[in-house]
């Protein structure tokens, strides 16, 4: 099958030349979530060209987190703005900690919106990874994400055609509602709304180029280890017992978000001991999961499928077989997959990843203490709208330091949003508690004991200040000092 429309081959051109369409001081928009499907040829002649030329202090719009590779090449091509935040490099962490760029954070789904209303920003370049261009629209890679608002923000748009992966036609579906419309009804979750290619404006095509360049990947996530297991079989075990006390759970809502990252990797391990058949509607999809579908998973919609470290291999067989895949495994934009009213007309059950919690269940996923960690992705979107929402995360870090805080250095999440907090110890179920019945359920269920007593004497202390939810800064700081700061 030819990549390149024959009417479209007079738009190839090197990744140097099109790199120069970007104006210096302009702005730039890069598809590409969960470490792939992102630019690799452009962002590097976009590097080699800062380096020719200096820095050409770029506002920049990212779908979310991309590889190390393309990330050192942003950072060195000089940004001065970055919207949203989604940075998985030492590089880029540095310097938006040093104050080196600006950076807005926000829910992937409102970004989506403002992008294509131009409430943000006017995008000058769009670049978007598809594996062909036919007459007729792209076929884009294994991520959606928000290449369609790119698209249709960007006054000028370069398609990277990656012939290293298969022409994936066949998985997508392009849809967003209009201004004032919703998302109309889906039977089901591999139900479809809109094209299976991507429509551009052919007088914004204004380069194509040509790559082969493997994926690094997300350098976000390290390896799973025991204590990530022994979370996700707690989950497991929960779910499990909601599916007895409830069967519809086993019919209607058995939809879930498994989330992104270790724990969400390794539950699909545990997905033939949930006690019902899965189907799968979130923002991302790790490898393991789409691996199981016609086992325990009915079908799987999203907008990227992605791998963490040491699922490298399954590619190979994504790449083989994933026309074996269409009519089960759907990708969608954000607009559609972190869209409120599907979220809840899907009545859906979603498992969130932390960095810290306190103990009334507020939720940080984005800070080390003063310090951007991550952006804050659609953890946001999926927790407001869930029907259960499932904050899962290890009690304590590698290093030992307490993840179960009395007061987060950030919130994201708050209490109101999460319904159940599982840690390697065992969950919580918050449902209809009060602030402190709260917090005294998460210390004893999820907390670490070596940090269980620490937290008490912290809720004893705050509780003599009063109040509904009661706190102590003078308490929190001595809970640092003797243990050791969240994150």
């Amino acid at each position: 099958m030819e990549r390149v429309a024959a009417s479209l081959r007079n738009k190839i051109v090197d990744p140097e030349d099109a790199a120069r369409l970007v104006p210096r001081g302009g702005a730039v928009a890069f598809a590409g979530m969960g470490g792939t499907a992102y630019s690799k040829a452009f962002v590097k002649a976009l590097k080699d060209r800062a380096e020719r030329e200096g820095p050409l202090d770029l506002a920049v719009y990212s779908a979310g987190t991309t590889g190390p590779e393309h990330e050192e090449s942003l950072a060195a091509a000089g940004i001065r703005r970055r919207i949203p935040y989604g940075a998985s490099s030492p590089a880029t962490k540095r310097l938006v900690n040093e104050g080196g760029f600006e950076a807005c954070d926000m829910s992937l789904y409102k970004y989506s919106r403002l992008l294509r209303l131009g409430v943000i920003g006017v995008v000058d370049v769009a670049v978007v990874e598809a594996t062909a261009v036919f007459d007729d629209g792209l076929v884009l890679s294994n991520s959606v994400d928000a290449a369609p608002a790119m698209v249709e923000a960007a006054e000028k748009v370069v398609v990277e055609v990656h012939t290293a992966k298969p022409v994936l036609h066949g998985l997508h579906d392009i849809f967003y509602p209009e201004p004032g419309r919703g998302v109309p009804p889906l039977e089901s979750v591999a139900g479809r709304l809109g094209s299976r290619l991507l429509k551009i404006p052919w007088s914004k095509l204004a380069a194509i180029v040509l790559s082969r360049e493997g994926e690094v990947g997300s350098r976000h996530y390290r390896p799973p280890d025991s204590m990530d297991a022994r979370v996700a079989e707690n989950i497991a075990e929960f779910l499990r017992g909601e599916a007895q006390r409830d069967p519809r759970i086993r019919g209607r809502l058995s939809t879930l978000q498994p989330g992104a990252g270790l724990v969400a990797t390794v539950l699909a391990d545990y997905s033939g001991d949930l006690g019902f058949r899965v189907r799968i509607w979130g923002e991302v999809a790790p490898i393991q999961w789409v691996a199981r579908l016609g086992e325990n998973v009915e079908a799987v919609s999203a907008s990227v499928v992605y791998s963490v470290s040491g699922d490298e291999g399954l590619w190979s067989w994504f790449f083989s077989d994933y026309g074996e895949l269409s009519g089960r495994l759907v990708l969608r934009p954000y607009e559609v997959t972190n869209s409120p009213e599907v979220l809840t007309r899907f009545y859906h059950m979603v498992v969130q990843q932390a960095i810290e919690v306190d103990i009334y269940g507020h939720a940080n996923v984005s800070h080390i203490d003063s310090r951007l960690y991550a952006g804050v992705g659609g953890s946001v979107d999926h927790a407001w709208s869930s029907y259960l929402t499932i904050l899962a995360l290890p009690s304590i870090t590698s290093k030992g330091i307490p993840r179960i805080v009395p007061l987060t250095a950030h919130v994201d999440s708050t209490e109101h949003d999460v319904d159940v907090i599982v840690t390697e110890q065992g969950w919580a179920d918050l449902r209809g508690l009060s602030p402190r019945e709260r917090a005294e359920s998460i210390i004893d269920c999820c907390a670490h004991p070596s940090y269980a007593d620490g937290l008490r004497r912290y809720l004893e202390k705050a509780g003599r200040e009063g109040g509904h939810q009661p706190y102590s800064l003078e308490a929190v700081l001595e809970f640092m000092r003797e243990y050791g700061k969240g994150g």
